[in-house]
């Protein structure tokens, strides 16, 4: 496989782990709580459905969901995945026009629980999380834990990498061997939703070398001349070609980050060295830019950095160690662990 440690071989922002665990030695070690940039209004045709979820990923529920109300898969939203070997609760809204909502708490099982349900005058749309609660235990460790506290107290002040991580990828990045063979042999996939699961691979690969460059460079959360800026906690952008100083305390703030490129059509918005250094990255990748730029996906900017808040660390005995830090939509919190913790994983 072409891409199998593509994720193993991001740069480090910190220098690298302090210690070694074990990451999800079973599903309750990671928990994973949505919150909504809004309340539903409890009125309305669309039913809110507060789901808690364990083994099954977010589609899987989705479709579960469907069957019992009866409706398409359409008629049934969320505003974003979450990992399926997780506690995770997340919302789903279910189109309902002039309909009674059926008895979800029968949808119950080791697998599914229903935490409540509401109403709403429009549908669930993606992206619109305020952040995600994560509750996550490590076990089997061995660690300095005075180094731990450390680093600890680094990400809280300067952050962690934005990268995109494996859950992005799949089980040893095939994902983008799958894009790579669409884009370079001329595969044909007819399941649009896998078609795009791999051109959303193929940019968040872009994405990450970008990132892993800047990160190696030093520059990483540091404003270049020519760079794009993200408004903290929205998908909202703009330049400064000043390199104003007001931009400087922005970013010291964590008000702004620089962003990196999800690569697509339209996509010159920085300028200068950060521009050069885009483009070295697509340059080596023609086959994937290439590829989008044939699908004409639309370009866009992601945040190259992401600071967890709330984060709180508690050592549960000698060798287990809970956190618990909230991210924004998009974010991983396994880009948290990886600059803390080289973890090896119970599942795949």
């Amino acid at each position: 496989m072409l891409f199998e440690k593509h994720v193993d071989e991001l740069a480090y922002a910190h220098g690298g782990t302090v210690g070694a665990g074990q990451l999800k030695q079973q599903a309750e070690d990671f928990i994973v709580n949505e919150r909504l940039t809004f309340t539903p209004s409890g009125e309305g045709e669309h039913e809110f459905v507060y789901v808690q979820k364990k083994g099954l990923n977010t589609d899987e529920v989705l479709k579960k969901l469907a069957v019992h109300a009866g409706v398409t898969r359409r008629s049934v939203s969320y505003a974003g995945m979450k990992d399926k070997h997780a506690v995770t609760k997340q919302w789903f809204s279910v189109h309902l026009p002039g309909r009674a909502a059926p008895d979800w708490q029968l949808l119950e099982d080791d697998s599914i629980k229903i935490e409540r349900s509401t109403r709403h005058l429009k549908k669930l749309k993606r992206g619109v999380i305020q952040f995600n609660e994560f509750e996550i235990v490590i076990s089997q460790l061995t660690v300095d834990h005075a180094l731990l506290q450390q680093r600890i107290e680094q990400i809280k002040m300067f952050g962690v990498p934005n990268y995109f991580m494996q859950q992005r990828f799949g089980y040893l990045c095939q994902n983008l061997d799958r894009a790579y063979g669409l884009f370079f042999r001329g595969e044909k996939i007819k399941n649009k939703q896998l078609k795009g699961l791999l051109l959303s691979s193929a940019r968040s690969f872009l994405f990450n070398q970008v990132l892993s460059e800047r990160v190696k460079a030093e520059n990483w959360d540091k404003a270049l001349p020519g760079d794009a800026f993200m408004l903290s906690g929205t998908r909202q952008y703009f330049t400064d070609k000043a390199n104003s100083t007001t931009t400087h305390t922005r970013l010291m703030e964590h008000d702004i980050h620089p962003s990196g490129p999800l690569f697509g059509v339209n996509d010159k918005v920085v300028s200068a060295s950060v521009e050069q250094l885009e483009d070295t990255v697509f340059t080596a990748n023609s086959v994937f830019c290439k590829g989008l730029l044939k699908e004409k996906v639309d370009s866009a900017r992601r945040a190259l950095r992401v600071v967890p808040t709330d984060f709180k660390a508690e050592l549960i005995s000698t060798d287990k160690l809970r956190l618990s830090f909230k991210l924004p939509s998009g974010s991983y919190a396994t880009a948290v662990i990886r600059e803390l913790i080289n973890t090896t994983s119970h599942v795949n």
